[in-house]
């Protein structure tokens, strides 16, 4: 299960969705929870579409930042070989 869209129609709010995902624990395990967001839209439908694009852009998000320090690790690293090879 990659993601999960839930709504509901609710009197005083409109339509409303909540995205359940796949989240990082603080001992680096993933557990499946609730996205704290609650996407509001004029039908449900509507709220879908919104909390799906906001999935889609949370996960591009991520990626980048994945991919950000990635390649900041590798730098430093490489950094840090050259600080060694001129030591050496």
């Amino acid at each position: 299960m990659n993601y999960e869209v839930v709504t509901w129609d609710s009197a005083q709010n409109g339509a409303i969705a909540r995205i359940r995902m796949p989240m990082a624990t603080a001992k680096g395990k993933t557990k499946i929870d609730w996205l704290p967001v609650a996407i509001h839209g004029a039908t449900e439908d509507d709220a879908r579409e919104k909390a799906v694009a906001f999935y889609e852009s949370e996960r591009a998000r991520l990626a980048d930042k994945s991919a950000n320090l990635i390649a900041a690790r590798e730098k430093a690293a490489a950094t840090h070989a050259a600080k060694r090879e001129k030591s050496a």
